[in-house]
Formats: structure tokens, sequence, C-alpha cells
């Protein structure tokens, strides 16, 4: 019998060129047609691909972890599936103020359920980064940190670079999602080195792939908002949706190897 939580030694589930070029060629596709709708259609379109993804990256986890049934690899989908669960609520949410109730969606409650995320994708990163990692290098431990200094330097650098800005209220808000998007990230990483070699390899790489897209969306989103410059068929949204795609090929492959 298979044990799930056994790491293959070689990889043999290599990844698919054309389903990332139609994941690329897609992105183009969307964010041609959000630029060429009438501005009050924008807004649907938006919400109508979001939260597709977005349901099926949960659906997607939590078929994953009931097809590993017990032991590591349940809990951490289960984390995952909860974490993308918590982000559809604030798709919901957002969508909701902006198109229905026309008020502002950014700040508002919405994004309780946008942070709680990166604790979901984070107990999913150390759930398999504990079992299959025996300890950490003094070399993680330098790279580790620094990524996410990296990352709030550069969203510093943005904000700031600006005449007249300065550090308002947006810029120490999305000062916090931002810490939260580049500390998954790192572990996102971490995971991807350990896995290189094995059958979960691809499909750590998409999810690397994925994360590093959407945690670099997530930088370019609250920088935006500082100085009020987002809007739905900005690049950022069209950014979102092809690291969601990547996300949803990571765990069908997942699915293929279980």
């Amino acid at each position: 019998m298979n044990n799930p939580d056994i790491v293959p030694e070689k990889l043999s589930n290599p990844l698919n060129r054309y389903i990332i070029i139609a994941i690329l060629v897609t992105g183009v596709v969307i964010f041609t047609a959000m630029n060429l709708l009438p501005e009050d259609d924008i807004g649907i379109l938006a919400f109508i691909i979001s939260i597709s993804l977005t349901i099926c990256l949960a659906i997607f986890c939590f078929i994953v972890s009931k097809q590993h049934e017990t032991g590591l690899l349940a809990k951490s989908y289960l984390s995952l599936g909860l974490g993308f669960t918590s982000y559809l609520i604030a798709e919901l949410l957002y969508y909701t103020f902006d198109l229905v109730l026309g008020i502002e969606a950014y700040p508002s409650i919405a994004d309780i359920f946008f942070f709680a995320l990166y604790p979901f994708v984070l107990g999913h990163l150390l759930l398999n980064i504990r079992y299959f990692h025996s300890g950490y290098t003094t070399l993680e431990k330098i790279w580790i940190p620094i990524i996410p200094v990296i990352a709030l330097i550069v969203y510093v650098v943005l904000s700031l670079s600006v005449p007249d800005a300065e550090l308002n209220f947006d810029f120490y808000y999305g000062f916090i999602f931002v810490t939260g998007a580049s500390f998954t990230l790192s572990f996102t990483i971490l995971g991807a080195s350990i896995f290189r070699q094995g059958i979960l390899g691809a499909v750590w790489l998409l999810l690397v792939l994925g994360l590093m897209i959407n945690a670099a969306g997530d930088v370019w989103y609250y920088h935006l908002e500082i100085f009020g410059l987002y809007f739905d068929a900005h690049p950022v949204t069209t950014v979102w949706f092809v690291a969601n795609m990547f996300i949803i090929y990571a765990l069908w492959k997942q699915l293929k190897t279980v």
C-alpha cells in the first residue's frame, strides 16, 4: 500500500509546458477583456472570475485532504482549503460592498478574511516542512528572513517613490498584509527546495510560482491603495487570477500523485 506521506525519490510528474502557456494566455485574454468592457461590467467580470477560481482552489484542497484521509498531508491540505475558504468569504464581502452596496470595500471587514489566508497557508507549509525537513541549515536561517525584508523594502521604496508621499494609514495598513505575504513566500520557497528531487517537486514549484505571483500582486496592490490608484481592470487583478490558476494546476498535479 502506498504511503501518501512518503516523498518518492525520483521526479516522475513533470510540468506540462502547454498548460503553463495556456494559463499565461488566459491571463492575457482576461486582461484584454477587462479593458475592452464597459466600466459597469468590469467589476462583474472580475467578481465572476475571482469567485470561480477561489471556489476551485478550496474544493481541490479539500479533495486532496480527503484522499489522504488521515496524517500530515490531510491536515496540511485541510489548512490550505480553510485558507482559500476564508479568501472566498473575503471576496464575497469585498464585491458585496463594492458592487451591491456601493460603499468603500477597502479597508473593510473583508480584510480580516483576506489576511487569514496567510496563517492558513503558512500552517500548510510548516506541517510539510516539519515532517520532511530534518532541521534548518545556517544558510536557510539566513535567507528565510531575508526574503521578507527584501519584499518590505520594495514595498516601502515603491510607496515613498512618489512625490509628496507620506507614511499614512494606508501605508501601515498595507505593511501588515505585505509582511504576511512575504513570510509565507519564504517558507514556500523552502518547501520547494526540500521537495525538488521528489515527485512533489513539480507541485511545490507550481505553489511557489503561484504564491510568488500572489505576493508580488499584494505588494503592488497595497502600494496602489496608498494613492487610491487601484481599479478592477488594473493589471494587478489579472496577476492574482494567474497566480490562482498556477495554484489550481499544482493541486491538480497533487491529486495525480496520490
